[in-house]
């Protein structure tokens, strides 16, 4: 039994309004709540049309309106989280927000480290880059990552969210 067995805690896939600061608004919120966000993030490097052989660093969500939070919804109520104007609603099974497989939200902070330093989120991370992903659960998420085209990004996401089985996790 883990620490989150035991404290109730689970992960969950919620998606939130894209746009300006409402990510690290509602990250901010979600802390002060003492529930841990985290998104996977990628480091994109983008020509600068104002300089020759100049480049900038963009860090851009993985998953774009889509994120994980860490949470023990029997403690911490449903309608306190949804609250939030930048909250839009928790990805659900059927009619019930129904928890994640642990080892979904480990094996993508394993290829996905927080570019940003998450403080909220170092010790899951912390425990993530500890963890061994088999050869088809790496696979998958390497797949995934080079997919180019965001939907079906955010496709490969639900099916792994839906149907870790298939993928190994």
């Amino acid at each position: 039994m883990n620490i989150e067995q035991l404290h109730g805690q689970n992960w969950y896939l919620a998606q939130y309004i894209t746009g300006g600061q409402n990510r690290e608004k509602l990250f901010s919120w979600l802390s002060d709540l003492h529930i841990t966000p985290w998104t996977p993030l990628t480091v994109n490097v983008v020509r600068r049309s104002d300089k020759l052989n100049s480049y900038r660093r963009r860090i851009a969500p993985l998953f774009p309106g889509y994120f994980f939070l860490k949470a023990n919804l029997a403690t911490q109520p449903v309608d306190t989280i949804r609250r939030h104007s930048a909250f839009c609603s928790f990805v659900m099974n059927g009619s019930q927000i129904a928890p994640l497989q642990s080892s979904v939200v480990t094996g993508l902070m394993k290829l996905h480290p927080d570019p940003t330093l998450n403080l909220n989120a170092s010790d899951e991370l912390e425990a993530a880059s500890k963890a061994w992903l088999s050869d088809s659960q790496y696979q998958y998420l390497l797949n995934l990552d080079q997919e180019t085209r965001p939907v079906s990004r955010v496709a490969l996401l639900m099916n792994l969210v839906f149907e870790p089985g298939q993928q190994g996790f």
